[in-house]
């Protein structure tokens, strides 16, 4: 499907129909809306918004300071211009980051929460080490991380079996601009503290991996006490980009839960 633009904004809308339930897909950090390949042939009976987050793919570079309500505010102009509403927000790291906070401040317009891998950053020491790799970032670029990342996101052996996918996620990082990558990167710790305790009654799927050391089962399982009407799934033996990594098994859990929802 051909790319739009809108206010900054490149995003794409597949629609189906106005009797279809929408779903909006909000990637994570240093990726854009390419991620979701994997994701969008799953959702024959939705309607699927993908875009790249401001600072990402295609999209501008945030004008101002960069916080969850700078992501917010994006998206808020694309339900607007689209008219959208009642929505199913799918976001995976930094983007269930998104969602969690889209929600909070536009309650009317969604639905549901599926949050995939979300962080939730609020130690002393957990502050020192985004904010040390943020100014490393903003020194060296995105080159000088990829390899940490590439190695905390996938199992050794999708590494190594899987080198065409490893070079696109590669070349998706090292296409951030370093300054505007280092300013987001510090909200997996800022963001974590604007969410936290931020209470939310919609139905929620939780899902991380137990080989997901930053944003695994201990951290799913306090932010679901946060979302009170949320359920946890624990992927075994995967690590942090299991949208990627074992498709199948991330969509079938969506998929399950997006069934439930039916139901009511």
């Amino acid at each position: 499907m051909k790319r739009s633009y809108y206010k900054g904004t490149c995003y794409r809308y597949f629609y189906k129909g106005k009797s279809h339930k929408n779903i909006v897909l909000i990637h994570g950090l240093g990726l854009n809306q390419d991620v979701w390949t994997w994701q969008i042939p799953f959702f024959k009976d939705y309607n699927v918004l993908v875009y790249d987050l401001l600072g990402h793919g295609d999209s501008k570079n945030p004008e101002k300071k960069i916080t969850l309500d700078t992501f917010s505010n994006q998206l808020n102009e694309l339900i607007l211009k689209l008219s959208i509403n009642n929505i199913i927000l799918i976001g995976f790291s930094l983007g269930s980051m998104i969602s969690r906070k889209y929600s909070i401040n536009y309650p009317q317009n969604v639905e549901a929460l599926i949050l995939l891998n979300s962080p939730r950053r609020v130690t002393t020491s957990e502050k020192d080490e985004i904010l040390s790799r943020s100014l490393m970032l903003k020194k060296e670029g995105p080159d000088s991380s990829v390899k940490a990342a590439i190695e905390r996101w996938f199992s050794p052996e999708f590494q190594n079996s899987n080198k065409p996918i490893i070079d696109l996620v590669t070349f998706w990082i090292n296409r951030n601009d370093k300054d505007t990558y280092s300013k987001i990167y510090t909200l997996l710790y800022y963001g974590s503290l604007e969410l936290e305790e931020k209470k939310d009654n919609k139905p929620a799927l939780i899902v991380t991996c137990d080989q997901d050391f930053a944003n695994g089962p201990t951290v799913a399982r306090r932010i679901s006490k946060e979302l009170t009407n949320s359920r946890v799934s624990i992927l075994k033996n995967l690590r942090h980009m299991a949208l990627v990594e074992n498709y199948l098994l991330v969509n079938k859990r969506i998929i399950g839960f997006l069934e439930t929802l039916k139901e009511k």
